[in-house]
């Protein structure tokens, strides 16, 4: 249920950063997220909770729909419910749905640039949150659809994404390798790329990777601690 869950919340994120308003890019996050925050309270987790109570925390009236589509969320009469296949996995999906609505909120603040531009955007606004599946997802497309001479960047960027999902699952040799392959990918296209200060990006990657030379895997990262996405 664990890689249903992953499918599922990354799916709802490049659906949310594809939303050109504001307003209905963050209505479906908005509500998984009160949900998820009213959940946890000071006597321990809540699973089912009252629809009404979850709506005036998310503040959106659209949105819900969304989520029982997907099955991210259930609903029998007034309450609204995680499916238990789910459950285990709640810590997880709280974490994931603060930073999906962190990644949407950055999107929804940058300018707005249109085509491959936007893609690479809307990426470093998920690598930048955590989100580094997701990003990985967004931009395989990308890469698979880019001329020949523009696949480096794409790849090493991909790469690195997936080096820090390892990262955060204590894969210590998967980690170190994805990282190593992408900054190599990267290497030779600095300083700039794509609108990407690479030379930037690259000099906070190397103590990453000092860290996985050496061994050292602390796993998930705090906000303060993902080397960011920067542009020119």
């Amino acid at each position: 249920m664990y890689v249903r869950l992953k499918h599922t919340l990354s799916a709802l994120a490049l659906q949310a950063l594809r939303q050109p308003v504001r307003g209905a890019r963050q209505g479906a996050v908005s509500w998984l997220l009160a949900f998820c925050d009213l959940a946890s309270g000071k006597d321990g987790v809540r699973f089912e909770l009252p629809t009404a109570a979850v709506a005036a925390r998310a503040r959106q009236a659209r949105g819900l729909d969304v989520l029982l589509k997907t099955g991210l969320l259930e609903r029998h009469d007034d309450i609204l419910s995680l499916p238990r296949g789910f459950r285990p996995y709640f810590p997880y999906l709280t974490r994931q749905v603060h930073r999906l609505n962190a990644a949407v909120r950055a999107a929804a603040r940058a300018t707005r640039l249109r085509g491959q531009g936007a893609v690479i955007e809307d990426g470093a606004a998920l690598f930048n949150a955590g989100l580094f599946f997701e990003c990985h997802e967004l931009l395989e497309g990308a890469w698979r659809n880019a001329p020949a001479a523009e696949r480096p960047f794409y790849h090493g960027v991909i790469l690195v994404a997936a080096a820090f999902y390892h990262h955060e699952k204590g894969n210590l040799h998967g980690a170190r390798i994805k990282l190593t392959e992408g900054m190599k990918h990267l290497q030779p296209l600095l300083p700039v790329s794509h609108g990407v200060r690479l030379d930037r990006w690259l000099t906070a990657l190397g103590p990453w990777k000092e860290r996985l030379d050496a061994g050292q895997v602390s796993g998930v990262l705090r906000t303060s601690e993902i080397p960011r996405i920067r542009g020119s």
